[in-house]
């Protein structure tokens, strides 16, 4: 009877997406701005913001976000790099003032006559999220009144949002000519910037002149595809020749800089300027990037300048079933790494979740007396807890079969006092404390869909609304019994323990509170958008005016409102937004929960596998190390060991390039001799079995301490390299953390990057160099190597001398790999070699 071999199903990895928080941190000194990774630092920032909190704002209307202001949270935030996008998506609305609107009011009283700027801009990102696989759910982010085109045009060191589809205007810098032909050499004035047929190195199909200005329909790097040349004259690529018309279409154009100058320059069509901006193709866009600049969005009480931006994300309905469907799975299938690893993503939880009602221990492992009890539920990522190892300790014997860390960690008791104490990872005798998949929307609720006012306050009635907001003689005209049901239920989420006597103002001031401001954030809440229907706060404005008489500045908020919707234009052409009515979700809350993704590599594993490298260093590599090892599966501790210790003895993680600047006797040494370098006598400073470069020592001072002719000599005619005349060893010398050499190696690298990701396509080929000067690429060239050797096999079955064969192609360093290993096993809880 026949047997098979029964075979592993094939992996269906679900689509992840990379997160960012929406601003860095200022820089101190002379430092770089820093990432946001924690979510508790972010919402201590929101405190400094007021008038633009989630759920309800400082005027007790609803606020489907949150403002970050100049003179608010600005002030701790690196404004000059902008607002950034906080998830990968696609950019599939805009709208960019010319110049800021401007509402004029009229001296009114003892009041002064006010001229106060506003800005309609704004991007509108869509995103898609899958978890299990084929359970998708699509969100949207916004970011509203972004600055103007003007305030660029005026600060020209502010880089300008990658979406927009700005003409370009070729300057006067390019100098290309048409080549000589049988009509002889090119006409005065024939000159301009070449058009190809594919980019970098493409037939040339024509030349644009000088003051030509062109549309472009995609962009890769610093080259763009044309669509229009909107009637330029061309000038042929060869003296004498015919050139369509139509001949620069599909062409390329390179849009960077020759000889220190920019041969294009960006112009916006008048087209594109104020005026909602749905494009045919949405524009792909990463977490973290540029998004745009604080605009303006003046008072209409006070003449002062306010720079801002509004943010907020919402959904449809679907969230509901999409929230439902990943518990599910994650209660059937959580405990299994194999169905993890089918979906490409890490089994281990991600947070650490201490409920309330819990005992704080006064020291790991011992209670101590009076331990401070818990009324609040704290939620931290192990990410963020791995950079404090002064707040872990690992238990000396296994208190239930296994060694497990304890955590300090603060909370709130119910006083609402800080109190702080230590908790065992999990099976803790003092309380609820347990590890938590983000793909379970641990603590998320969107239960929040009861009735609301369609005037847009957080009363009942609007005439509750007018009552409070007047100060009206009314009994009880801030108690929660004149909220809306829906804002009602939003207090006693937030206020289990509130009388409601004051539930007005509470809900103004609600994220005041640390702990308030973290439950807040996990409540996913349906409400009419503010950038829809006009015609709600006409009514409310109305209803104000009713009681107070006529005032100037309600009808400059009624026309700014007119001018601020966006909705059902965006609607006509992004057939996948939903109605206005949507589910909103509080951006920081949902980036706390994913964005604390469980890292594969840790700022403690990189400290023991190098620690000549500060932390400042390993910081800004450390992302590119987590993206990389998910890409690449160097998701096992075996391999995170195994890669780590051979990857920090081959360079320290620096981005390197090899040098070659050799003397006479150590080049003849490294590369003369038949066998490698073990081969070479010193002595008489000859080769014991053969040389093979002879002209090593017959032309020592042309190799001697030269590493372009020295690399394009000892690197010829191997690893896909040309002759020593092509140059190609030095052009591809080695470099990355693991070093990428020769051509076949660049092309190898580029094959794979391509293939992983496809939205980035690189040509390494060309510019080679780019592995030494792009972080990323460069950390990204070890694991190529790593993954083209076979290595995670290896360094699941092998020890660190069957790695270091491979990665060495013998065993030199072999004592420092093994140490540095031995320094990772503990961390990683493997068994020493």
């Amino acid at each position: 009877m026949a047997t098979s071999t029964p075979t592993n199903p094939p992996k269906t990895p679900v689509k992840q997406l990379g997160y960012a928080y929406p601003f860095c941190k200022k820089a101190q000194g002379n430092g770089a701005p820093a990432n946001f990774t924690d979510e508790h630092e972010f919402h201590k920032l929101l405190k400094k913001e007021p008038s633009g909190s989630y759920a309800a704002s400082g005027n007790g209307l609803w606020h489907g976000g949150f403002h970050i202001s100049a003179a608010g949270a600005g002030s701790a935030l690196d404004l000059k790099h902008g607002v950034r996008c906080m998830a990968d998506g696609e950019v599939v609305a805009w709208r960019v003032n010319r110049k800021y609107l401007v509402s004029e009011l009229p001296a009114h009283g003892d009041r002064p006559a006010i001229q106060a700027s506003y800005s309609t801009g704004f991007a509108l990102v869509r995103h898609s999220m899958e978890f299990p696989k084929d359970n998708k759910l699509t969100f949207f982010s916004l970011y509203m009144h972004l600055q103007d085109l003007a305030s660029y045009e005026r600060d020209l060191t502010l880089p300008r949002p990658p979406y927009w589809s700005p003409d370009f205007k070729v300057t006067q810098f390019p100098q290309d000519k048409p080549t000589p032909g049988p009509a002889g050499a090119p006409l005065p004035g024939q000159v301009g910037l070449r058009v190809r047929a594919t980019h970098p190195h493409g037939t040339p199909l024509c030349i644009l002149p000088h003051g030509a200005q062109v549309t472009i329909s995609k962009r890769e790097g610093n080259w763009g595809q044309i669509a229009d040349t909107h009637g330029a004259q061309l000038i042929p690529a060869r003296t004498g020749g015919f050139v369509e018309a139509t001949a620069a279409i599909n062409g390329w154009l390179f849009l960077g800089k020759e000889s220190g100058h920019a041969v294009v320059e960006e112009i916006m069509p008048d087209a594109l300027l104020d005026r909602v901006v749905v494009p045919a193709r949405p524009f792909p866009i990463k977490a973290g990037d540029l998004i745009g600049h604080l605009g303006r969005y003046d008072s209409l009480s006070t003449a002062a300048e306010n720079r801002m931006v509004h943010i907020e994300m919402f959904c449809s309905d679907g969230i509901k079933a999409f929230i439902e469907n990943g518990r599910s799975w994650v209660r059937e299938n959580g405990h299994k790494p194999k169905s993890w690893e089918q979906m490409g993503l890490p089994s281990e939880p991600t947070i650490l979740r201490i409920g309330k009602n819990t005992r704080l221990y006064k020291e790991a492992f011992h209670e101590g007396r009076d331990a401070p009890v818990t009324d609040v539920i704290q939620v931290l990522s192990f990410a963020e807890l791995a950079k404090h190892p002064e707040n872990k300790r690992i238990e000396n014997t296994p208190g239930d079969g296994e060694k497990l860390p304890w955590w300090r960690i603060d909370s709130a008791d119910v006083h609402g006092h800080d109190i702080s104490g230590w908790v065992r990872q999990e099976n803790f005798a003092g309380g609820r404390v347990t590890r938590e998949i983000a793909q379970s929307w641990i603590d998320f609720d969107a239960s929040f869909e009861d009735a609301h006012d369609p005037a847009h306050s957080m009363f009942a009635t609007t005439k509750a609304y007018v009552d409070y907001h007047i100060g009206a003689d009314v009994p009880e005209h801030e108690a929660l019994a004149k909220l809306s049901p829906l804002m009602g239920k939003v207090y006693r989420a937030i206020y289990p323990r509130g009388d409601g006597s004051q539930a007005a103002d509470q809900m103004r001031v609600a994220d005041d509170d640390p702990w308030r401001a973290l439950r807040l954030s996990r409540l996913i809440i349906k409400h009419d958008s503010e950038w829809a229907n006009p015609a709600k706060w006409k009514q409310l404005i109305e209803a104000i005016e009713r009681e107070t008489g006529p005032k100037p500045q309600h009808e400059g908020e009624q026309k700014r409102i007119e001018k601020l919707v966006w909705w059902d234009d965006v609607k006509a052409g992004v057939s996948d937004l939903p109605g206005s009515d949507v589910f909103h979700i509080h951006p920081i809350g949902l980036l706390g929960n994913f964005f604390g993704e469980l890292q594969l590599i840790t700022l403690e594993m990189l400290a023991a596998a190098e620690p000549g490298n500060s932390e400042s260093y390993n910081n800004s590599i450390i992302p590119y190390l987590n993206k990389y090892a998910k890409s690449y599966e160097v998701n096992t501790k075996k391999r995170i060991a195994h890669f780590l210790s051979q990857a920090a003895h081959e360079s320290g993680f620096r981005i390197r390039e090899e040098g070659l600047n050799y003397s006479a006797t150590q080049m003849r040494k490294t590369f003369g001799c038949k066998g490698g370098p073990k081969n070479y006598d010193a002595k008489c400073d000859d080769c014991t079995k053969g040389r093979i470069r002879d002209k090593l020592w017959s032309q020592e001072s042309y190799y001697a301490h030269n590493p372009d002719h020295l690399a394009s000599y000892v690197y010829a005619n191997r690893m896909g390299n040309g002759d020593e005349s092509s140059g190609d060893g030095f052009k591809y010398r080695g470099r990355g953390i693991l070093q990428v050499t020769g051509k076949n190696g660049y092309q190898s690298f580029q094959d794979e990057h391509n293939l992983r990701f496809p939205e980035d396509q690189q040509d390494f080929i060309s510019h080679p160099e780019s592995i030494s000067t792009n972080i990323g690429y460069g950390i990204e060239s070890g694991f190529v190597f790593w993954s083209r050797n076979h290595l995670n096999s290896v360094a699941e079955s092998g020890s660190v001398q069957d790695v270091t064969q491979i990665v060495n192609g013998g065993q030199n360093g072999y004592a420092d790999r093994l140490k540095r290993f031995n320094r990772l096993a503990p961390i990683l809880g493997l068994p020493k070699e």
